[in-house]
Protein backbone atom coordinates (compact mmCIF):
# COMPACT_ATOMS: atom_id res chain seq x y z
CA UNK A 1 0.00 0.00 0.00
CA UNK A 2 1.38 3.38 -1.41
CA UNK A 3 1.29 6.07 1.27
CA UNK A 4 0.43 8.41 -1.58
CA UNK A 5 -3.12 6.77 -1.58
CA UNK A 6 -3.84 8.10 1.88
CA UNK A 7 -3.87 11.77 0.60
CA UNK A 8 -3.77 14.98 1.99
CA UNK A 9 -6.24 16.41 4.19
CA UNK A 10 -8.02 13.25 4.17
CA UNK A 11 -10.27 11.92 6.75
CA UNK A 12 -9.34 8.24 7.49
CA UNK A 13 -10.73 5.52 9.78
CA UNK A 14 -8.81 2.81 10.92
CA UNK A 15 -10.82 -0.35 12.15
CA UNK A 16 -9.86 -3.69 13.70
CA UNK A 17 -6.37 -2.00 15.12
CA UNK A 18 -5.82 -4.19 17.55
CA UNK A 19 -2.73 -2.85 19.07
CA UNK A 20 -2.57 0.24 17.31
CA UNK A 21 0.50 0.05 15.92
CA UNK A 22 -0.61 0.49 12.67
CA UNK A 23 -1.95 4.23 13.84
CA UNK A 24 0.73 4.84 15.22
CA UNK A 25 2.96 4.07 12.50
CA UNK A 26 1.02 6.35 10.28
CA UNK A 27 2.25 8.94 12.50
CA UNK A 28 5.30 9.09 11.45
CA UNK A 29 5.12 9.64 8.47
CA UNK A 30 3.60 13.22 8.82
CA UNK A 31 0.45 12.91 6.67
CA UNK A 32 -1.07 15.98 7.18
CA UNK A 33 -4.52 13.38 7.61
CA UNK A 34 -7.60 13.49 10.05
CA UNK A 35 -7.41 9.86 11.37
CA UNK A 36 -9.74 8.22 13.68
CA UNK A 37 -8.26 4.71 15.05
CA UNK A 38 -10.69 2.18 16.51
CA UNK A 39 -10.60 -1.46 17.71
CA UNK A 40 -12.93 -4.51 18.77
CA UNK A 41 -11.98 -5.05 21.87
CA UNK A 42 -13.29 -3.27 24.89
CA UNK A 43 -10.17 -4.24 27.10
CA UNK A 44 -6.14 -3.67 25.85
CA UNK A 45 -3.23 -4.44 27.01
CA UNK A 46 -0.33 -2.56 28.13
CA UNK A 47 1.38 -2.43 24.22
CA UNK A 48 -1.49 -1.04 23.17
CA UNK A 49 -2.74 1.45 25.91
CA UNK A 50 0.55 2.78 25.13
CA UNK A 51 0.18 3.13 21.62
CA UNK A 52 -3.62 4.44 22.31
CA UNK A 53 -2.03 7.33 24.56
CA UNK A 54 1.03 8.38 21.48
CA UNK A 55 -2.14 8.54 19.28
CA UNK A 56 -4.36 10.61 21.77
CA UNK A 57 -1.53 13.21 22.35
CA UNK A 58 -0.94 13.42 18.70
CA UNK A 59 -4.95 14.63 18.33
CA UNK A 60 -6.18 11.04 16.96
CA UNK A 61 -9.91 9.99 17.77
CA UNK A 62 -9.48 6.32 19.62
CA UNK A 63 -12.40 4.29 19.84
CA UNK A 64 -12.57 0.76 21.48
CA UNK A 65 -15.39 -1.83 21.31
CA UNK A 66 -16.10 -1.09 17.77
CA UNK A 67 -17.59 -3.96 16.12
CA UNK A 68 -16.68 -3.30 12.34
CA UNK A 69 -19.91 -5.60 11.27
CA UNK A 70 -22.25 -2.75 13.02
CA UNK A 71 -20.35 1.11 12.28
CA UNK A 72 -24.30 1.75 11.73
CA UNK A 73 -24.98 0.71 15.54
CA UNK A 74 -21.85 3.08 16.85
CA UNK A 75 -23.36 6.96 18.27
CA UNK A 76 -20.49 8.19 17.47
CA UNK A 77 -18.65 7.01 14.55
CA UNK A 78 -22.67 6.37 12.48
CA UNK A 79 -22.80 10.25 12.67
CA UNK A 80 -19.48 10.54 10.35
CA UNK A 81 -18.36 10.18 6.94
CA UNK A 82 -14.88 9.60 6.16
CA UNK A 83 -12.81 9.04 2.85
CA UNK A 84 -10.82 6.31 3.33
CA UNK A 85 -11.71 3.23 5.62
CA UNK A 86 -8.61 0.87 6.40
CA UNK A 87 -9.48 -2.56 7.72
CA UNK A 88 -6.03 -4.85 8.04
CA UNK A 89 -5.59 -8.05 8.19
CA UNK A 90 -9.38 -8.97 9.24
CA UNK A 91 -9.40 -12.31 11.05
CA UNK A 92 -11.88 -14.01 13.44
CA UNK A 93 -9.30 -15.48 15.61
CA UNK A 94 -8.58 -19.46 15.20
CA UNK A 95 -7.62 -21.69 12.31
CA UNK A 96 -9.53 -22.77 8.96
CA UNK A 97 -12.42 -20.59 9.31
CA UNK A 98 -12.99 -19.87 5.78
CA UNK A 99 -16.92 -19.28 5.82
CA UNK A 100 -16.82 -17.03 9.16
CA UNK A 101 -14.14 -14.91 7.79
CA UNK A 102 -16.19 -14.40 4.71
CA UNK A 103 -19.28 -14.24 6.95
CA UNK A 104 -16.75 -11.02 8.81
CA UNK A 105 -16.15 -9.46 5.45
CA UNK A 106 -19.71 -9.56 4.14
CA UNK A 107 -20.91 -7.98 6.92
CA UNK A 108 -18.41 -5.38 7.09
CA UNK A 109 -19.23 -4.14 3.67
CA UNK A 110 -22.70 -4.13 4.25
CA UNK A 111 -21.91 -1.89 7.22
CA UNK A 112 -19.50 0.00 6.06
CA UNK A 113 -21.62 2.88 4.29
CA UNK A 114 -23.05 3.93 7.13
CA UNK A 115 -19.94 5.83 7.74
CA UNK A 116 -18.33 6.66 4.41
CA UNK A 117 -18.84 9.31 1.68
CA UNK A 118 -20.58 8.14 -1.52
CA UNK A 119 -17.42 8.99 -3.49
CA UNK A 120 -14.89 7.12 -0.33
CA UNK A 121 -12.60 3.98 -0.36
CA UNK A 122 -12.31 1.12 1.31
CA UNK A 123 -8.50 -0.43 1.72
CA UNK A 124 -8.65 -4.00 2.64
CA UNK A 125 -5.30 -5.50 3.43
CA UNK A 126 -5.17 -9.48 2.74
CA UNK A 127 -2.15 -11.87 3.24
CA UNK A 128 -1.45 -13.56 -0.31
CA UNK A 129 -4.33 -16.54 -1.43
CA UNK A 130 -6.66 -14.99 0.99
CA UNK A 131 -8.58 -12.62 -1.37
CA UNK A 132 -9.32 -15.12 -4.34
CA UNK A 133 -8.73 -13.17 -6.86
CA UNK A 134 -6.20 -13.97 -9.43
CA UNK A 135 -3.76 -10.75 -8.09
CA UNK A 136 -2.92 -13.67 -5.28
CA UNK A 137 0.66 -15.32 -6.38
CA UNK A 138 -1.01 -18.43 -4.16
CA UNK A 139 -4.01 -18.79 -5.80
CA UNK A 140 -6.19 -20.98 -3.86
CA UNK A 141 -9.11 -23.13 -4.83
CA UNK A 142 -12.81 -21.45 -4.14
CA UNK A 143 -13.22 -22.82 -1.21
CA UNK A 144 -9.77 -22.31 0.31
CA UNK A 145 -10.18 -18.48 0.13
CA UNK A 146 -12.43 -15.69 1.25
CA UNK A 147 -14.13 -14.66 -2.17
CA UNK A 148 -13.14 -10.83 -1.29
CA UNK A 149 -15.12 -9.89 -4.43
CA UNK A 150 -18.13 -11.13 -3.70
CA UNK A 151 -18.39 -10.90 -0.28
CA UNK A 152 -18.11 -7.06 -1.28
CA UNK A 153 -21.02 -7.04 -2.95
CA UNK A 154 -23.27 -7.79 -0.79
CA UNK A 155 -22.51 -3.98 0.08
CA UNK A 156 -22.38 -2.58 -3.82
CA UNK A 157 -18.97 -2.23 -3.82
CA UNK A 158 -16.57 -3.30 -6.29
CA UNK A 159 -12.99 -3.84 -6.81
CA UNK A 160 -11.22 -1.17 -8.26
CA UNK A 161 -7.42 -1.69 -7.70
CA UNK A 162 -4.99 -4.07 -5.62
CA UNK A 163 -1.78 -2.70 -4.66
CA UNK A 164 0.85 -5.10 -3.26
CA UNK A 165 1.06 -4.29 0.94
CA UNK A 166 4.72 -2.68 1.66
CA UNK A 167 5.49 -3.98 4.90
CA UNK A 168 8.99 -2.59 5.07
CA UNK A 169 7.08 1.01 5.15
CA UNK A 170 5.52 -0.27 8.84
CA UNK A 171 8.75 -2.02 10.52
CA UNK A 172 6.78 -1.55 13.89
CA UNK A 173 3.36 -2.79 13.00
CA UNK A 174 2.85 -5.98 14.62
CA UNK A 175 -0.09 -7.61 13.19
CA UNK A 176 -2.27 -9.69 15.65
CA UNK A 177 -5.24 -10.27 14.32
CA UNK A 178 -4.25 -14.21 13.41
CA UNK A 179 -5.52 -16.58 16.08
CA UNK A 180 -6.13 -13.42 18.75
CA UNK A 181 -2.27 -13.96 19.28
CA UNK A 182 0.22 -10.77 20.48
CA UNK A 183 2.42 -11.74 17.76
CA UNK A 184 3.53 -11.26 13.91
CA UNK A 185 2.75 -13.24 11.41
CA UNK A 186 4.44 -13.46 7.62
CA UNK A 187 2.88 -10.32 5.61
CA UNK A 188 4.82 -11.30 2.72
CA UNK A 189 2.98 -10.90 -0.68
CA UNK A 190 0.27 -9.34 0.91
CA UNK A 191 -2.56 -7.40 -0.64
CA UNK A 192 -3.96 -4.05 -0.13
CA UNK A 193 -8.06 -4.29 -2.02
CA UNK A 194 -9.04 -1.17 -3.17
CA UNK A 195 -12.99 -0.61 -3.06
CA UNK A 196 -15.18 1.65 -4.00
CA UNK A 197 -19.14 2.02 -4.14
CA UNK A 198 -21.54 1.14 -7.24
CA UNK A 199 -24.83 1.14 -7.92
CA UNK A 200 -27.21 -2.07 -7.60
CA UNK A 201 -28.60 -3.76 -10.73
CA UNK A 202 -32.00 -3.52 -11.43
CA UNK A 203 -34.16 -3.45 -14.73
CA UNK A 204 -33.48 0.26 -15.50
CA UNK A 205 -30.31 0.51 -15.31
CA UNK A 206 -28.41 -2.42 -16.70
CA UNK A 207 -29.15 -1.75 -20.07
CA UNK A 208 -26.10 -0.45 -22.25
CA UNK A 209 -26.72 3.37 -23.25
CA UNK A 210 -25.67 2.39 -27.01
CA UNK A 211 -27.98 0.16 -28.50
CA UNK A 212 -27.09 -2.48 -31.29
CA UNK A 213 -28.52 -4.34 -34.35
CA UNK A 214 -27.34 -8.06 -35.41
CA UNK A 215 -29.23 -7.86 -38.41
CA UNK A 216 -25.93 -8.34 -39.69
CA UNK A 217 -26.74 -11.59 -38.25
CA UNK A 218 -29.44 -12.98 -40.23
CA UNK A 219 -27.67 -15.45 -42.46
CA UNK A 220 -25.56 -16.59 -39.61
CA UNK A 221 -25.95 -20.78 -39.23
CA UNK A 222 -23.92 -21.04 -36.42
CA UNK A 223 -25.09 -18.71 -33.29
CA UNK A 224 -22.87 -19.74 -30.43
CA UNK A 225 -20.99 -17.15 -28.69
CA UNK A 226 -22.70 -14.07 -30.35
CA UNK A 227 -23.20 -12.16 -27.90
CA UNK A 228 -19.44 -12.95 -26.29
CA UNK A 229 -18.76 -10.48 -29.76
CA UNK A 230 -21.21 -7.69 -29.04
CA UNK A 231 -18.20 -5.86 -27.41
CA UNK A 232 -16.49 -5.17 -30.78
CA UNK A 233 -19.91 -4.02 -32.03
CA UNK A 234 -20.77 -1.66 -29.76
CA UNK A 235 -18.19 0.21 -26.66
CA UNK A 236 -19.85 0.22 -23.49
CA UNK A 237 -19.28 3.77 -21.92
CA UNK A 238 -16.82 4.13 -19.54
CA UNK A 239 -18.50 6.67 -16.98
CA UNK A 240 -17.93 4.73 -14.08
CA UNK A 241 -15.41 2.81 -11.84
CA UNK A 242 -14.49 -0.17 -13.68
CA UNK A 243 -14.62 -3.58 -11.54
CA UNK A 244 -11.13 -5.23 -11.44
CA UNK A 245 -11.73 -9.71 -11.59
CA UNK A 246 -15.81 -9.26 -11.38
CA UNK A 247 -17.32 -13.15 -10.60
CA UNK A 248 -19.27 -14.67 -13.29
CA UNK A 249 -22.25 -16.67 -12.68
CA UNK A 250 -23.95 -19.25 -15.09
CA UNK A 251 -27.48 -20.22 -15.50
CA UNK A 252 -29.72 -21.98 -17.60
CA UNK A 253 -32.80 -20.41 -19.09
CA UNK A 254 -36.12 -22.10 -21.12
CA UNK A 255 -38.53 -20.14 -23.60
CA UNK A 256 -41.31 -21.70 -25.48
CA UNK A 257 -40.76 -21.40 -29.18
CA UNK A 258 -43.96 -19.44 -30.48
CA UNK A 259 -44.43 -18.69 -34.11
CA UNK A 260 -41.92 -15.65 -34.99
CA UNK A 261 -39.60 -16.30 -32.92
CA UNK A 262 -36.46 -15.09 -33.80
CA UNK A 263 -33.54 -16.53 -32.22
CA UNK A 264 -31.54 -13.23 -33.82
CA UNK A 265 -33.84 -10.90 -31.80
CA UNK A 266 -33.29 -12.75 -28.41
CA UNK A 267 -29.38 -12.31 -28.31
CA UNK A 268 -29.83 -8.48 -29.57
CA UNK A 269 -32.90 -7.85 -26.86
CA UNK A 270 -30.64 -9.28 -23.81
CA UNK A 271 -27.61 -7.11 -24.63
CA UNK A 272 -29.96 -3.58 -25.61
CA UNK A 273 -31.68 -4.35 -22.05
CA UNK A 274 -29.22 -6.76 -19.96
CA UNK A 275 -25.72 -5.48 -21.50
CA UNK A 276 -24.26 -4.42 -18.66
CA UNK A 277 -24.90 -7.67 -16.98
CA UNK A 278 -24.38 -10.50 -19.62
CA UNK A 279 -21.29 -11.54 -20.68
CA UNK A 280 -22.05 -14.65 -22.62
CA UNK A 281 -24.97 -16.27 -24.33
CA UNK A 282 -24.95 -20.00 -25.40
CA UNK A 283 -27.50 -21.74 -27.61
CA UNK A 284 -27.51 -24.93 -25.61
CA UNK A 285 -30.40 -27.24 -27.05
CA UNK A 286 -34.00 -27.43 -29.03
CA UNK A 287 -36.44 -29.94 -27.28
CA UNK A 288 -39.56 -31.06 -29.67
CA UNK A 289 -42.41 -32.05 -27.10
CA UNK A 290 -44.59 -34.77 -28.53
CA UNK A 291 -47.31 -32.72 -28.98
CA UNK A 292 -45.28 -30.61 -31.54
CA UNK A 293 -44.45 -28.13 -28.90
CA UNK A 294 -41.08 -27.01 -29.13
CA UNK A 295 -38.22 -25.64 -26.44
CA UNK A 296 -34.80 -23.67 -26.59
CA UNK A 297 -32.79 -24.21 -23.71
CA UNK A 298 -29.99 -21.15 -23.44
CA UNK A 299 -27.17 -20.68 -21.11
CA UNK A 300 -26.52 -17.26 -19.91
CA UNK A 301 -22.65 -16.19 -18.02
CA UNK A 302 -23.80 -13.19 -15.97
CA UNK A 303 -20.99 -10.39 -15.10
CA UNK A 304 -20.02 -7.25 -14.82
CA UNK A 305 -17.75 -4.57 -15.25
CA UNK A 306 -19.90 -1.82 -13.68
CA UNK A 307 -22.43 -3.62 -11.03
CA UNK A 308 -21.34 -5.90 -8.00
CA UNK A 309 -22.87 -9.24 -8.61
CA UNK A 310 -23.24 -11.70 -6.02
CA UNK A 311 -25.36 -15.34 -6.76
CA UNK A 312 -28.25 -14.28 -4.35
CA UNK A 313 -28.53 -11.48 -6.50
CA UNK A 314 -27.76 -12.64 -9.73
CA UNK A 315 -30.29 -15.72 -9.23
CA UNK A 316 -32.64 -12.90 -8.50
CA UNK A 317 -32.00 -11.14 -11.86
CA UNK A 318 -32.06 -14.29 -13.80
CA UNK A 319 -35.21 -15.63 -12.33
CA UNK A 320 -37.14 -12.28 -12.18
CA UNK A 321 -35.51 -9.23 -14.12
CA UNK A 322 -34.60 -11.09 -17.78
CA UNK A 323 -37.97 -12.82 -17.67
CA UNK A 324 -39.68 -9.44 -16.98
CA UNK A 325 -37.70 -8.32 -20.27
CA UNK A 326 -38.19 -11.18 -22.76
CA UNK A 327 -41.84 -11.00 -21.89
CA UNK A 328 -42.06 -6.96 -22.56
CA UNK A 329 -40.11 -7.24 -25.75
CA UNK A 330 -40.42 -10.39 -27.28
CA UNK A 331 -43.75 -11.29 -25.82
CA UNK A 332 -42.43 -14.87 -24.46
CA UNK A 333 -43.55 -15.86 -21.27
CA UNK A 334 -40.94 -17.55 -19.60
CA UNK A 335 -41.95 -20.60 -17.15
CA UNK A 336 -40.41 -20.58 -13.98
Amino acid sequence: MRLSLLGKNKKILLVGEGNFSFAVTLLKYNLNIDLTASCFENNINEISKKNTDILKRCGVQVFLGVDATKLEEHKILSKENFDIVIFNFPHVGGKMRIEKNRELLRKFFMSIRAVLKSDGEIFLTLCDGQGGTPADKDIRYWHDSWQVTEMAAHGRFILVAVEPFDSSLFESYTVTGYRSLEKRFNTQGSLTHIFKLSEKPTIDNIAPKEKIDLKMYDNVVNWQNIISDISNISNISNDYNLSLYPKSYTFDITLPITSGFNIIKFYETLYNFAGLVISNVELLRYYKFYKLKETITFRITYESKKFPLYRKLTIDLHENVIPKIINKYLNIFVPS
